[in-house]
């Protein structure tokens, strides 16, 4: 049996600073364990989507994995997966979250977030009295996950190529207004916008008064990873987003929630063996950071000391 260990540090480039002799984090750090995998591993570059460009986190796991661009289903199908919904190419999936928001000039300007204690019961019910909204025969569901986000799916017949109108911040944006990417998305945009301006009715006077979506996608038909590879495996990792991105393509997902002196990182281990040629796969969660995992692998489990 010969061990494969892929070890993905999402997040992990940073910029050099005075404060550390002009070293970037990593640089700065102590990580005997890093060092001694890359000392006996290989090294290299690889561009996920092309030179200069920085993909989020799923488009980048996406393609590591061996997945093309239009085969991506979107990061909200993910969070649904991850979470242990039952997802259909029926649906179109998105992911909302509650917010609060100020008038001013003529937009809606995000104020901040729900505390995801202090304000957990409040966010719940406020989502909920959201939920199952029909706006030009478009049906809005709402499946709460936790300090008022939540998985929209959406039934009746929607188009998935819609803009985001969450801006990615915490305060200091608008509100945006969902726009089609293409002609034949119009009428999911203008549902979109009228639910959102429906759900700020049901809102007023609350704390929290909007929710913004974004991540749309679809469920595609995919090859599964070993389909595709040959390879088999567990996908192993504490994001609901990366455990459905494992299941999305065939891999057993496992939860490994973080710790207090640990933060997940993916890691995807395998072994073949010679002698039946088969390959089991296995995803592990490593000290900094997160990453998907490919099959045909056996668990192991990386520590990376700082």
């Amino acid at each position: 049996m010969h061990p494969i260990v892929v070890l993905l540090l999402d997040g992990l480039a940073d910029r050099a600073h005075d404060s550390l002799g002009g070293q970037s984090g990593l640089e700065a750090a102590v990580t005997p364990n890093l060092d001694r995998l890359c000392e006996s591993g290989s090294c290299g570059v690889l561009y996920a989507v092309g030179p200069g460009r920085a993909p989020s986190s799923e488009v980048a796991h996406w393609s590591m994995l061996g997945y093309r661009p239009d085969e991506f289903p979107g990061r909200a199908v993910f969070e649904a997966l991850g979470r242990g919904q039952d997802v259909s190419d029926e649906h179109v999936f998105a992911y909302a979250a509650l917010r609060p928001a100020e008038r001013r000039d003529d937009s809606w300007w995000l104020t901040g977030r729900p505390d995801p204690d202090l304000d957990a019961e409040e966010a719940e019910r406020l989502v909920a009295k959201c939920d199952g909204i029909t706006v030009h025969g478009l049906t809005f569901s709402l499946s709460h996950v936790w300090r008022g986000e939540a998985v929209l799916r959406v039934s009746g017949g929607a188009d998935e190529r819609v803009t985001d109108s969450d801006a990615f911040f915490r305060d200091r944006h608008p509100v945006l207004r969902p726009q089609p990417l293409v002609a034949e998305a119009e009428p999911t945009a203008r549902a979109a916008e009228e639910w959102s301006r429906a759900v700020m009715r049901r809102l007023e006077g609350e704390r929290f008064n909007v929710i913004t979506l974004k991540w749309w996608g679809r469920p595609r038909d995919i090859p599964t990873f070993e389909q595709r590879h040959g390879l088999r495996g567990t996908f192993v990792a504490g994001s609901a987003f990366l455990r459905g991105l494992g299941r999305a393509v065939g891999l057993e997902p496992r939860d490994e929630p973080e710790s207090a002196t640990m933060r997940p990182a993916t890691c995807a281990v395998g072994s073949r063996s010679r002698a039946s040629g088969s390959t089991r796969a296995t995803r592990s969660s490593s000290a900094m950071s997160r990453a998907p995992t490919r099959p045909g692998i056996r668990k192991i489990l990386a520590r990376s000391g700082r």
